[in-house]
């Protein structure tokens, strides 16, 4: 189907290329390599050139969820991530602009080139940042302190905006609560779906040490949708990224010899508390020796970068985000995060050679099937995981 995706992709590229005048434009196409870190877009690097005119070197994503796998899996990725960057990160930047935010401490986004919102054809074209040196992390490779810390500053910048955003322009926030309405894994009853999910659980549970299989099985009892993990809990609402891991950030060392990281994926934002990004990226982003050593590190890192992002947006971290309602959605979150974790854990460490593209009429069984032989690596990651939760009482 690449061929397909790429014809779609180079209609847009001629868009764009008119768009910025570049006459005779010639493109230059690639196909990047599946990983298993995504299942829902194709991915390419490609460059437009014209006789005197700067290269152009472009990142896109071609939609290739077809009607049957729409279906099953109702979602709104692509009308969320256009949203994004046509409008919430326009209005992002103007709330830094607004409050004079230095330009060290504000939101960096590749820069968005365009899109194509037609049904089963949906592109976004954007910065290729791999041109400037940026690169993802090894997602089969516990993440260290200074990335995290990197990391989870940026996620404080988004939702620090996000509740600036809810403070001064309090109709878009309803308008974007509206465009995020649909999760992105809203199970479809009757659809075979939730039976196919719960194969999923059973097989991430089968993986557990003995001991500890009956504290995991009593989160899932028989009434749990998985959809349920998707909903929005929490005293304290912000736009959370919903799917914030390696394969979703891009980093380099800068000029001044520092990490910086940029988040390169919003396909998957929505409201719900802040706790549910911040666990997600430490319980299937860290391994156990990374948690032991850097767990309440990295939430007080998380609090801190918070509240530094209000104060200079001029609110008052006391009053929009009170560390006592924070601490409290921690606490909530934290079955939440274990379920989706031993759900999900068998996709994010997928063997290399088991991994293949979801074609577009692709099924969620397509997804199940290409797990059914779960990594060594996730069978360690799952235990270690689980063990913290034990230490922690959360099972």
């Amino acid at each position: 189907m690449t061929d397909v995706r790429e014809r779609i992709l180079r209609k847009q590229l001629l868009k764009i290329a008119e768009e910025r005048g570049y006459g005779s434009p010639e493109f230059r196409v690639a196909a990047v390599p599946i990983t298993g870190s995504n299942f829902t877009s194709e991915l390419f690097h490609a460059t437009i050139s014209a006789p005197g005119r700067e290269d152009l070197n472009v990142f896109a994503k071609v939609a290739v969820m077809g009607e049957e796998h729409r279906k099953l899996i109702p979602n709104k990725m692509f009308e969320v991530e256009q949203y994004v960057y046509t409008k919430l990160l326009k209005t992002f930047k103007e709330l830094e602009e607004r409050h004079e935010v230095p330009e060290q401490h504000r939101l960096v986004a590749p820069e968005f080139y365009g899109y194509s919102e037609s049904y089963l054809e949906e592109v976004i074209v954007l910065e290729d940042l791999s041109v400037g040196g940026f690169e993802t992390y090894d997602r089969f490779r516990s993440i260290e302190w200074e990335y995290a810390a990197s990391a989870v500053e940026e996620l404080a910048k988004l939702h620090g905006l996000s509740l600036a955003f809810q403070k001064e322009y309090p109709d878009e926030y309803e308008e974007a609560k509206e465009v995020f309405k649909t999760n992105p894994y809203d199970i479809g009853e009757g659809t075979g779906t939730t039976e196919v999910m719960w194969k999923m659980i059973d097989q991430s549970i089968d993986m557990i040490r003995e001991e500890n299989q009956p504290r995991v099985r009593r989160l899932f009892n028989k009434s749990y949708n998985p959809s349920y993990l998707y909903s929005p809990i929490g005293k304290r609402m912000v736009i959370v990224h919903g799917d914030y891991k390696q394969a979703n950030l891009m980093h380099k060392i800068d000029k001044n010899g520092k990490l910086q990281v940029i988040i390169i994926d919003y396909q998957t934002l929505r409201p719900s508390c802040a706790a549910s990004d911040l666990l997600y990226f430490m319980f299937n982003c860290c391994d156990g020796k990374m948690r032991q050593q850097h767990y309440h590190q990295l939430i007080e890192h998380y609090y801190d970068s918070v509240t530094a992002v209000l104060r200079r947006l001029h609110l008052d971290p006391e009053e929009v985000f009170p560390r006592a309602d924070f601490d409290e959605d921690l606490k909530e979150m934290l079955p939440h995060s274990l379920r989706f974790s031993v759900m999900m854990l068998p996709i994010f460490y997928v063997e290399q050679s088991d991994v293949r593209q979801v074609d577009s009429e692709g099924t969620i069984e397509a997804m199940a099937d290409m797990i059914m032989n779960p990594s060594a690596l996730c069978a360690q990651r799952l235990n270690e995981l689980v063990d913290d939760c034990v230490r922690w009482g959360v099972v």
